[in-house]
């Protein structure tokens, strides 16, 4: 059986996504649990800096960002 290999164009935003993808697993890969918290923490609390938002808490626990 021949396997038929198709060529699919990328993205650009898709691409910027797996680069960042990699940056946060290269920062945190050698991180203990605690340091990892701390450092999503951080990212969490820059990221409502730079979308003006505020953090609101799901009732499953997860958050959201809300304006």
């Amino acid at each position: 059986m021949k396997t038929i290999e198709k060529k699919v164009p990328i993205s650009k935003a898709l691409s910027e996504v797996w680069e960042w993808k990699d940056e946060v697993y290269r920062d945190v890969k050698d991180m203990s649990f605690e340091e990892k918290q701390e450092y999503y923490n951080k990212c969490l609390k820059e990221a409502i800096k730079i979308l003006k938002g505020k953090l609101k808490t799901n009732p499953d626990g997860s958050y959201s960002i809300t304006r």
